[in-house]
């Protein structure tokens, strides 16, 4: 793969930029080695790991009050990576040492927080959000290994949260915890996910029933925050698995369809750090939480359009988050595009719930196969092997007119295959004809998918449906295909940068995947050029600079030729 620095280099040697082969491959492996890699800073070591268990606040880790954390999120994650890829990490071992900084009433962390209505703050709800995770993490580590040690630990941290619950999930509680940011009265809310895995495993009742007492105190959005707020989504949908209570699904879909209808629907795909405007900056683990939803609403539902929520926050706000250190973390966001800053990886929490996405991702929704039918739902450059189906799956150019991929197959089932058809996609084709009725493919056997993407104008700078490019001047942000797309060329955001026109006469598709050049006008200096456009996806290549998405867009000719 070769890397083109946008900020140095003229944009035609840019469009030799490649993105990897297999794309969402090298994102996976990409943060398994940022978490197995020593070299890296911060390093994944054991005591770095156990901080936040094993507590000494003279010299502390960042966030070591949210006991279980950073610990729960990495066994969680590393449990589901194969041995092989997770190299020299020794997980039995780290496990077996967290296991033993548990507290006796069950709890990890400050054992002198008392769970009481009077007292109970935001320490107390930091510490419910850790070792919330911390039981996802244990419960994960126990179904891919047995381990009955871990089942023990993840027995007495569940009865640690029936015995702090009637305290915690008052009205009033959540009342007086308004307004804490990541440790409101989401912090209670979001073990209903550990709470479901352990019920699930045990069999006891006493599990799922407070799991179900839980979601009825999250509030409104309001000024949530989104981690915790969609992290219960989750385990609501999880909770609905084990009861089959049509209430629960029913409450998770309302909540997420009126997510959808509302300006906390960003146009980037997903959500930002915090609900009701309080922020202008996304966050990794909030991204993961939405993609994971969405996917999993449209398994539970059989509806395509969560699906094709789903496909549009990965490419869009989970692609981008992402940095080229394989950390997931914040960006901040402008009205016209993303500010380049300082890397904000976060190291503590993201890296790891944006991993966990990733791998949902190819485990779980690549291909799914509801009535006997497979259903290929991601399209996105990959490697697949599961349950009998292997598969190569490539990006292929563009024939001029549409963007081609190529899906190699190595191995099938006996299940006929549909593809879905993805969102702002006009037309799609297989081997040169129309995509009809799902066909059973066999071992060998080679189809392009060609596709072709509708090109949307959307006016202003926040979420619109989008329609014809404009003949005036006018601003506002592109959707090419699925994708939301950004400009990062450093002669077109020179300054002034306010006064450019892009012409969308003429344009044509970029040698770059799934990208586009077209000719401007700058506001600063004559003439006509060239720039290139490029789904903001792939910003975890160029290492995040200055990210222009609302500029003035024209379908009129520039006037003088470009260079």
């Amino acid at each position: 793969m070769r890397l083109c620095l946008l900020l140095l280099l003229p944009t035609l040697l840019c469009a030799q930029l490649s993105i990897p082969e297999h794309e969402l491959d090298h994102r996976i492996d990409l943060s398994i080695k940022r978490l197995t890699d020593l070299d890296m800073q911060p390093a994944y070591t054991e005591d770095f790991l156990l901080a936040d268990v094993d507590l000494h606040p003279e010299d502390p880790r960042r966030f070591y009050n949210f006991s279980g954390d950073l610990s729960g999120r990495y066994i969680e994650v590393m449990s589901l990576v194969s041995p092989e890829r997770r190299g020299s990490v020794d997980l039995d071992a780290l496990v077996t040492k967290l296991i033993a900084e548990q507290k006796e009433d069950g709890r990890f962390g400050d054992p002198t927080l008392v769970y009481t209505a009077e007292e109970i703050g935001g320490e107390h709800m930091a510490l419910l959000w850790g070792n919330g995770r911390l039981l996802v993490g244990l419960m994960t580590y126990y179904e891919r290994t047995g381990n009955a040690a871990a089942l023990a630990a993840a027995r007495k941290l569940g009865d640690f949260f029936i015995g702090t619950a009637e305290a915690s999930r008052s009205p009033e509680i959540a009342e007086r915890l308004r307004g804490f940011g990541a440790k409101g009265i989401i912090c209670f809310t979001q073990y209903i996910e550990g709470l479901v895995l352990l019920a699930r495993a045990t069999g006891e009742a006493q599990y799922t029933q407070a799991a179900v007492d839980a979601y009825t105190v999250l509030p409104k959005r309001g000024e949530v925050h989104t981690h915790g707020y969609l992290t219960t989504l989750r385990g609501v949908l999880m909770l609905y698995e084990l009861t089959g209570d049509a209430k629960q699904l029913a409450y998770a879909r309302a909540t997420f369809d009126d997510l959808l209808a509302s300006a906390d629907y960003t146009r980037h795909g997903a959500v930002y750090e915090y609900f009701g405007g309080h922020g202008d900056r996304d966050e990794g683990c909030s991204s993961a939480d939405f993609v994971r939803l969405a996917y999993h609403l449209g398994r539970l539902t059989g509806e395509d359009r969560y699906v094709s929520v789903a496909n549009r926050a990965l490419l869009n706000a989970l692609f981008y988050n992402q940095y080229p250190s394989g950390d997931f973390g914040h960006h901040y966001f402008t009205g016209d595009g993303m500010s380049a800053s300082n890397p904000r990886r976060s190291w503590w929490c993201c890296t790891m719930h944006g991993l966990m996405a990733l791998l949902t991702v190819q485990e779980q929704e690549a291909v799914v196969t509801p009535g006997g039918v497979s259903t290929l739902q991601v399209l996105v450059s990959q490697r697949y092997t599961q349950d009998g189906k292997s598969f190569d799956l490539t990006y292929a150019g563009t024939n001029g007119e549409r963007q081609l991929y190529r899906l190699q197959i190595t191995a099938w089932d006996d299940t006929p295959l549909r593809i879905l058809q993805p969102e702002g996609v006009t037309a799609m084709e297989i081997n040169g004809v129309a995509a009809g009725e799902p066909q059973v493919p066999a071992a060998g056997d080679s189809w392009q998918i060609g596709l072709l993407y509708n090109l949307r104008f959307h006016s202003g700078e926040e979420r619109s449906a989008g329609g014809d490019l404009p003949e005036e001047p006018t601003m506002g942000y592109l959707t090419y295909g699925p994708f939301l797309m950004g400009i990062n060329q450093e002669d077109f955001v020179a300054e002034p940068d306010w006064g450019n026109q892009v012409s969308l006469t003429g344009v044509v598709p970029d040698t770059l995947a799934n990208s586009l050049r077209a000719t401007y006008r700058h506001g600063g200096y004559p003439g006509a050029h060239t720039v290139q456009l490029i789904p903001i996806a792939y910003q975890s290549y160029f290492g995040h600079p200055y990210l222009r998405v609302t500029t003035s867009y024209t379908s009129a000719i520039v006037p003088t030729s470009p260079d």
